[in-house]
């Protein structure tokens, strides 16, 4: 794999998804009123919560797959679970869009008479649950760079379409154009992916005896990791389903899609250097290579220390032109929110560097018990906001010194499983 390359596209996607995130509030907060906005935000968080129902099996896939390309051993079994997967989220896909989409349809979810278009931008988010497995799959066997020149192309494209509805273009015209767009992506990773079951011969005919092998032959692993993904995810998206419960004020959803969207710019350039720097990492664990861990656990922090001064600095010294700019004037953005903004992403620094390289270590065990205790906690400051009638910042304030408790945690817990005192080598399964 050629590692600048690599480094070269990641930065790149990372720009695009930056800017697709930021395009989205502005564009939409132009042609949309705050109320419809908030619409298409329920929308793409429901979107994203479906990937709950990968259960963490793209996790698994990913432990199993690179061990066994390590290794050298024969990748059919882990390639035959990923098809199956891939097809199982597929059903998932189609499920999830026919259930929301009646529900739309009937209004019970307000469709302010466009229910289609409403429809068409679930389908836009529900995709990235399959695409999560082509993803997971192209890494494990390094195939790093023709997935990032994939995103690329696809992120380029979808933030291109984006600009256009500044210009004119109509919301139907670009939700349909992003959906063809992922047709695209899947057509073009299908003959990859042939390309792929063929040099490893692997078979695509037991498709059912796979599902059956993902589903229950690995069902202690799943157990762990399904119980990490599910609380990883609900620990940053709780608080969409949680604010339109509370007596907060009406547009505290906009103001915490904000919060949430620059916590999840920084994560992505974090993930710049974490990314590039995992199979190193992932083979150095592999090989029980501490030192070297070690080495590159403190390059990339060192990298994305230098990102967070860069975003403390635009947030603490820019808030009162940029979210007045981003939010057309139409939401406030207090000082005490921008400075949650920064303590998150310094939290998430810690938390994100340590997290993917204990995952993809295989230590789902210890991951999920802690996630499933931060989520506990944060159902508590929930019940604890709703009986008592907090405001929207305490409330937001508490969420975040839960989640920095469960950051700091990750320290303990790496050096732990893999500090200096566990040299020898571990297996990643």
């Amino acid at each position: 794999m050629d590692i600048y390359a690599y480094f070269t596209l990641k930065a790149s996607n990372t720009a695009f998804q930056l800017v697709f995130g930021i395009l989205t509030t502005y564009v939409f907060l132009r042609i949309l009123s705050p109320d419809v906005f908030a619409t298409y935000i329920l929308i793409s968080a429901i979107g994203s919560y479906a990937s709950l129902a990968d259960l963490g099996c793209s996790n698994l896939i990913y432990v199993n797959m690179r061990k066994a390309y390590l290794d050298g051993n024969h990748l059919g079994t882990a390639l035959e679970e990923a098809l199956a997967a891939l097809l199982t989220y597929g059903v998932v896909v189609l499920l999830v869009l026919f259930v929301v989409g009646a529900l739309i349809v009937a209004d019970v979810m307000h469709n302010h008479g466009v229910p289609l278009n409403l429809i068409l931008y679930l389908l836009f988010w529900l995709l990235l649950l399959p695409w999560n497995v082509v993803r997971t799959t192209a890494n494990a066997v390094d195939l790093y760079v023709p997935f990032e020149v994939i995103e690329l192309m696809r992120r380029s494209l979808v933030t291109g379409l984006l600009i256009a509805l500044l210009v004119g273009a109509e919301v139907r015209e670009y939700l349909i154009a992003i959906n063809v767009i992922w047709g695209a992506c899947f057509l073009v990773a299908a003959f990859y992916g042939r390309r792929v079951f063929d040099e490893f011969n692997a078979g695509k005919s037991a498709i059912a005896a796979a599902v059956v092998r993902l589903y229950r032959d690995r069902l202690a692993s799943m157990k762990a990791v399904a119980a990490f993904n599910v609380s990883a995810f609900t620990i940053y998206v709780f608080p969409y389903f949680i604010i339109p419960a509370m007596s907060f004020p009406r547009d505290a959803l906009v103001v915490f899609d904000t919060f949430y969207k620059v916590g999840r710019f920084g994560a992505t350039a974090y993930r710049v250097a974490g990314d590039a720097f995992l199979p190193m990492q992932t083979r150095a664990v592999h090989e029980g290579r501490t030192r070297d861990l070690m080495s590159s656990v403190g390059t990339v922090l060192a990298f994305q220390f230098a990102i967070f001064l860069i975003g403390a600095i635009c947030l603490l010294g820019g808030s009162n032109w940029i979210f007045p700019i981003l939010l057309n004037g139409k939401v406030e953005i207090s000082q005490a929110i921008v400075l949650m903004m920064v303590a998150m992403l310094f939290l998430e620094l810690i938390q994100l560097t340590l997290e993917v390289i204990l995952i993809n270590s295989g230590l789902f065990e210890p991951m999920a018990k802690l996630y499933v205790a931060v989520v506990t906690a944060l159902g508590t400051v929930a019940l604890v906001s709703y009986v008592w009638e907090v405001s929207f910042p305490v409330f937001l304030g508490a969420y975040v010194l839960v989640y920095g408790i469960g950051a700091i945690l990750h320290v303990p817990l790496f050096l732990r499983y893999l500090g200096p005192s566990r040299a020898k080598p571990r297996r990643l399964g």
